[in-house]
Order: structure tokens, then C-alpha cells, then sequence
């Protein structure tokens, strides 16, 4: 971790995110967002699906089907720091895995304010990325 700080105070112009949350929890996620602020995280394996399929230690910010209330407060309070991310490399990953994963996102988000869901779901990525803005999918609310 402190090699992390060093480089994120070294490059404080330089976005750097951490793809799985860096398999951290809420308070060290907290702290380091608020004494870093090009930091970011990527919410790729962050869920239970993906926790019980791997049996890996990845961060899970889900209570059921919504975000569990500390992570709740911190992308409520900093929603321009988390980016909604699948890292489906391997097989196992795909088919009902993902669908569930999928699935249990889109119910997280919609309980958050529309502005807070789409900087999650597109909104942030676009910016870091300088990608277009997403376009409507027909059959799914903007």
C-alpha cells in the first residue's frame, strides 16, 4: 500500500484506477480517495456471485441485492470515483455467472439517483477514457 500512495502522490495528474476494488474495503476505499484524488476503482468482482464462484478475496459491496450501506455512503458521497467493470476473462465467468452479475447491478443502480447510476454504469468511463457517450439501447430506459 504505501508503494500505491507513493506513486499516487508522485503522479497526482495521472488517473490511476484499481481494477477489483483493489480488494479492499469500504474504510481503506474511503481513505484513499480522500487523500488521493486521482484515484479510482473499478467494481469489476465486487459482487457475491463472483465471490462465491472464485472463492477468491475480492471486495464485495453488495448486502443481498442493493450496496451494503458503507459502500452505499461512499458511492453516494464520491460517485465519480467507481466505474461499473465485468472482468469476464476466463469461461466460468460468463454464461448464468454473468447474467446474475448483471442482473444484480442493474437492481443496485436503479436504487441509487439516475446522475449517480449513470456516472457507475458510463458516465465515468467515458470521461477517464474519453469515450462517445453511451446511446440508448432500444427496450432499456436511458
Amino acid at each position: 500500500m504505501k508503494k500505491l500512495e507513493a506513486l499516487l502522490r508522485a503522479h497526482p495528474d495521472l488517473p490511476v484506477g484499481l481494477i477489483h476494488m483493489g480488494q479492499l474495503q469500504a474504510p481503506e476505499v474511503a481513505r484513499l480517495i480522500g487523500d488521493h484524488p486521482n484515484v479510482f476503482f473499478l467494481a469489476s468482482h465486487a459482487n457475491p456471485i463472483t465471490l462465491l464462484l472464485d472463492k477468491q478475496p475480492w471486495s464485495n459491496m453488495f448486502e443481498r441485492t442493493r450496496l451494503a450501506p458503507d459502500w452505499e455512503r461512499l458511492v453516494l458521497a464520491h460517485p465519480a470515483r467507481f466505474v461499473l467493470a465485468f472482468d469476464n476473462v476466463f469461461p466460468m465467468h460468463w454464461g448464468s455467472p454473468y447474467l446474475e452479475a448483471v442482473a444484480l447491478w442493474r437492481r443496485a443502480l436503479k436504487q441509487l439517483p439516475e446522475k449517480v447510476a449513470h456516472q457507475i454504469a458510463h458516465g465515468n468511463a467515458e470521461r477517464l477514457w474519453r469515450l462517445p457517450p453511451a446511446k440508448p439501447v432500444s427496450g432499456f430506459p436511458p
